[in-house]
């Protein structure tokens, strides 16, 4: 595989977002109402973020990824939510006996979340899908068009897909919408995952796609926004043909139980942390 990036670097301000509006309420309830109630209500915020975490994204992906996150935020907000503080002594912060234990969770939770950190799995692998598809593509001035690009007829059940779309929604590299019979993948990246929670509904124009047909046809439709980020203009129906067969050749790895191979493809590729 290729190790040349092809996509631009650089990452969105949307993933930060939580922590600023963190910051923020914690600064400014700190200034206005007293340290010990600017904590509290961070903890708060941090137990909310873990609410949408477990209802949301678990709901949606069934990661264990969220599970642990959740574990990890839940922990930390009790913490700050039950610490006290005091005005006298060495120590202005207390940790009650429940806190300790609040704390015991949040530490362990970490751990295990560091742990799914270091070896990719948090991440959302839609940029990987990206990367991949445009190894051996060349340069090019052939117009990008929005027309959906037919790529092969293959024999699949329903049954199938679906199956495939759940391990992959499961390992974060994509989501999926249905259209009667036909099913959409849409390969998502770690920006993209932040906006699920106010996302509308699937855009036939606006998003990247790979359609599985009850015909047997898998199609492929390159948005122009995805065509920009890659550095350079890249031939595009060679580039929607590859990103058509890579899901192709993760339908075959499937059906014959090597799934694994799938992450093995996607690991091959280094992307920006934050992408």
């Amino acid at each position: 595989m290729s190790p040349i990036k092809k996509l631009k670097s650089g990452s969105s301000i949307k993933v930060f977002i939580p922590a600023i509006i963190s910051f923020i309420i914690l600064a400014l309830s700190s200034i206005f109402l007293g340290i010990e109630i600017g904590l509290k209500m961070l903890g708060g915020i941090i137990i909310i973020y873990a609410l949408i975490s477990l209802g949301f994204y678990y709901l949606q992906t069934r990661s264990n990824v969220y599970l642990v996150s959740s574990s990890y935020l839940l922990a930390f907000g009790f913490v700050l939510f039950t610490l006290q503080t005091q005005h006298t002594g060495n120590h202005p912060i207390v940790f009650p006996p429940i806190s300790r234990l609040f704390l015991v969770w949040m530490i362990l939770s970490w751990i295990w979340l560091f742990y799914m950190m270091v070896t990719g799995q948090t991440r959302w692998k839609g940029n990987h899908i990206l990367e991949l598809a445009a190894i051996g593509v060349e340069s090019s001035n052939d117009a990008y068009t929005e027309r959906p690009f037919p790529v092969r007829e293959i024999d699949f059940t329903k049954d199938e897909i679906l199956a495939m779309v759940a391990y992959l929604r499961k390992n974060l590299i994509c989501i999926h919408y249905s259209d009667g019979d036909k099913i959409y993948l849409i390969p998502t990246n770690n920006n993209a995952a932040m906006g699920l929670l106010v996302r509308s509904g699937f855009n036939v124009i606006q998003d990247t796609w790979i359609a599985f047909d009850p015909t047997g046809q898998v199609s492929v439709h390159i948005s122009r926004k995805t065509y920009l980020s890659y550095k350079e203009n890249l031939a595009f129906d060679q580039l929607c043909n590859n990103l058509g067969n890579l899901f192709i050749e993760f339908l075959d790895d499937y059906r014959k139980g090597e799934e694994v191979r799938i992450i093995d493809k996607l690991n091959t590729v280094k992307s920006d942390f934050f992408a």
